[in-house]
C-alpha cells in the first residue's frame, strides 16, 4: 500500500485543476488561496511545530546532507546544460529549478502521508533551513547572472525577515524558553490543519501543461537533477559516514527528492527568463512524483 498516501494528493491536486478547466475558478486566483496559507495557516503550523520539535545533531546533518546533494545535482545540470549549448537564461533557469524542491506545499503531505502527522515537525525545520531561507538570499543572486536587473541583498534580507513563515520560525524558537498557556496551540492548529488541502488545491489550480513541449529537453535535465540524481547523492552521502537510514533520514531523503519549487518557478517568470521552462518543470515535476518519490521508497525498503 506504499502508493496509497499519494492518492489524497492526487485528488486534491486534481481538484484544483479540474476547477481551473471547468472556469469555476480562473488560474490567478489560485495566489488568494496560497497568500491565506503563507500568511496564516502555515505560520500558525509553523509557529507550533517549531515550539514542540526536537531538535537534535541528527537532524542537522539530515538537512546539512540534503542542502550539499542539492548543491552537487545542480552543478552537475548546469554542467550537462552547458554541453547541450542551453543559452544563459536558460542555465540560470536550470540551476535555480534544479537546486531548490517543492519541501512545503508537495512535501508535507507526502511525509505526513508515508510518516504520520509528527514529522511535519521535521519537515518543517527542513524547509525552513534547506529551502526557504537559501531560496530567499541565494535565488535572486542566482537570477541575476542573466536578469538585467540589479539585485539589492539589503532589500531581499529585508523580505526575508519580514517574511510571516520566517517570523513564526524565530518566534516558534524564542518562545521555546518559555512556558506558554495551552490555549493559544488549538486554534493554531486549526489554522494548520487547512495547510495540506489549500495548498495542494491551489497548486492544482495553478497547473499548466502547455510550455512541456517547447521546453521537454532543459525540463528532463532539472527533473533528472532534482528528483534522481538529488536523492541519490544523498543516499550515496549517508552510504560513506556509515549513516542508517532511520526515519528521520528517510524523511530527509523524501524532501531531497521534492520536485522544482513553485516560488523558484515565480522569481525566474518575474525575471523573465526561460519561462517555459519554469512552468513546465513544476507542473511534470508534481506529476513525477507520483512515480518517483513511491519508488524511492519501494526500493529502499
Amino acid at each position: 500500500m506504499i502508493f496509497a498516501p499519494m492518492f489524497s494528493i492526487f485528488i486534491l491536486l486534481a481538484s484544483g485543476y479540474l476547477a481551473k478547466k471547468t472556469k469555476v475558478l480562473a488560474q490567478n486566483q489560485s495566489i488568494i488561496f496560497v497568500d491565506f496559507v503563507l500568511c496564516f495557516a502555515l505560520p500558525a503550523m509553523i509557529f507550533d511545530r517549531i515550539y514542540h520539535v526536537e531538535i537534535d545533531i541528527n537532524l542537522i546533518n539530515v538537512i546539512l546532507t540534503g542542502i550539499c546533494s542539492s548543491l552537487i545535482a545542480m552543478g552537475i545540470a548546469v554542467g550537462v546544460g552547458i554541453l547541450l549549448k542551453f543559452k544563459k537564461p536558460t542555465l540560470v533557469s536550470l540551476a535555480l529549478l534544479s537546486m531548490f524542491g517543492n519541501t512545503l506545499f508537495v512535501g508535507i503531505p507526502v511525509v505526513q502521508g508515508f510518516f504520520g502527522d509528527e514529522a511535519i515537525n521535521e519537515v518543517i525545520f527542513y524547509d525552513q533551513l534547506a529551502t526557504g531561507i537559501p531560496i530567499s538570499m541565494l535565488g535572486p543572486l542566482i537570477l541575476s547572472l542573466a536578469a538585467p536587473a540589479k539585485v539589492s541583498l539589503v532589500q531581499n534580507t529585508i523580505k526575508v525577515l519580514k517574511f510571516p513563515p520566517f517570523v513564526a520560525l524565530i518566534l516558534g524558537l524564542i518562545c521555546r524558553n518559555f512556558e506558554l498557556p495551552g490555549i493559544i496551540f488549538p486554534p493554531l492548529k486549526m489554522f494548520a490543519s487547512s495547510v495540506v488541502p489549500v495548498a495542494l488545491f491551489a497548486v492544482g489550480i495553478g497547473l499548466g501543461f502547455n510550455s512541456v513541449k517547447s521546453a521537454w529537453k532543459s525540463t528532463s535535465v532539472v527533473l533528472v537533477a532534482k528528483m534522481v540524481l538529488a536523492p541519490a547523492i544523498f543516499i550515496g552521502i549517508a552510504f560513506v559516514f556509515g549513516v542508517s537510514l532511520d526515519d528521520k533520514w528517510l524523511i530527509g531523503l523524501v524532501e531531497c527528492a521534492m520536485p522544482p519549487m513553485v516560488l523558484a518557478s515565480a522569481m525566474i517568470l518575474k525575471a523573465n527568463l526561460d519561462t517555459n521552462l519554469a512552468i513546465s518543470s513544476v507542473a511534470l515535476g508534481i506529476v513525477a512524483t507520483f512515480i518517483t518519490i513511491p519508488s524511492i521508497l519501494l526500493i529502499l525498503n
